[in-house]
């Protein structure tokens, strides 16, 4: 009984690998909205299968979250506040998870570049929080401390500051990117959007 028990889980993780990889190289590959759709749906699926684990789902809604920035106002509005219910259920499956809070702090971020007029000033400062307790739970996560710079340089100009100041929090981002070491299919993106920071805001 052991051994079909052992037999059986290394298995069910083959299969686990096998499905995440496919879906993330679909994700990699996507040339189009529907293409990244067809992707996050794919997640859906193996989340459906892997009901304790919180990876596919995380990347399910990450991938709606970069579709719905391409998308006009009001289907991106619906398309967060579908994704605020899906994260409700990933907040369950990983609770104080740095990664975790940095998406809700991108997908909220959406609101309030589709809409600044009426989302600007009640979402801006629950978006802060979602990349400062982001960043108390894992200091080291480039994630949270690069979109943190980069939305407090989006306000730069309102706020009357120059957007350069939060550039040193962007160089630290890429130096974390660059030693970053994630396994086990842990998010680990976000190093190229730094670059173009640094190339664009951020150049001398």
């Amino acid at each position: 009984m052991t051994i079909l028990v052992s037999s059986w889980f290394v298995n069910a993780q083959t299969k686990y690998e096998t499905e995440m990889t496919k879906a993330l190289t679909s994700f990699k590959e996507a040339q189009s909205p529907d293409d990244m759709e067809k992707a996050a749906q794919h997640f859906d699926r193996i989340a459906k299968v892997e009901t304790q684990n919180w990876l596919p789902l995380y990347y399910s809604i990450f991938i709606r979250t970069l579709n719905a920035f391409s998308q006009e106002k009001s289907k991106a509005i619906k398309t967060v506040d579908e994704l605020e219910t899906k994260y409700q259920l990933l907040d369950e499956l990983a609770p104080d998870n740095s990664e975790v809070l940095t998406l809700r702090g991108l997908f909220r971020t959406v609101k309030v570049a589709k809409d600044p007029e009426t989302y600007g000033m009640p979402l801006s400062g629950a978006i802060i929080k979602d990349y400062d307790d982001a960043l108390k739970i894992d200091s080291k996560n480039p994630r949270a401390l690069y979109l943190m710079a980069q939305y407090n340089m989006g306000g730069a100009e309102f706020w009357g500051k120059d957007p350069k100041e939060y550039c040193p929090q962007i160089e630290r981002a890429k130096a974390l990117f660059e030693v970053e070491n994630k396994e086990n299919f842990e998010p680990g993106w976000g190093e190229q959007q730094v670059d173009e920071i640094l190339n664009s805001t951020c150049k001398n």
